[in-house]
């Protein structure tokens, strides 16, 4: 009797499915955003130099840094139209386990609208701020 209750509600089941109209389905993601661009990265061997960002792209800066020291890179001045994002400290891979062993410090910018920034980052201790930065980095970065 269980047998014969499930065969027959199978079969009304498909027939009932059969002559439903096919659901509408939302368009994926994936086809009406635009996935992002590949982020610009520059590091100290870009010092000075005119970097072109798209409006949809993200900035890398990656300098070399040692904060066990008390040296740190900050932003100076106003990035605009550039946004910091994030702001992180890497150890280098080969000197890791090293005490007081230098590694890369990460800022991630993000465009807020088109124009040019100077984007300008002194290297310094903070207590030291009636000093002169130990280095400078700047680059001109071009948002279209």
């Amino acid at each position: 009797m269980i047998r014969h209750f499930v065969i027959v509600s199978a079969a009304v089941l498909s027939l009932v499915t059969a002559g439903w109209p096919e659901l509408p389905q939302a368009p994926s993601s994936a086809s009406s955003t635009k996935t992002p661009s590949p982020p610009v990265t520059v590091t100290d061997h870009d010092n000075g130099n005119d970097i072109d960002l798209g409006s949809n792209e993200a900035l890398i800066v990656k300098l070399t840094s040692n904060p066990s020291t008390g040296y740190q890179w900050t932003v100076v001045g106003d990035p605009s139209p550039l946004k910091l994002q994030k702001a992180t400290y890497r150890k280098n891979a080969k000197s890791s386990q090293a005490i007081g062993a230098p590694g890369v410090q990460v800022f991630q910018f993000g465009a807020s609208s088109a124009g040019i920034a100077n984007l300008n980052f002194a290297y310094r201790r903070s207590w030291e701020y009636n000093l002169p930065p130990a280095k400078t980095f700047s680059v001109r970065v071009n948002v279209r």
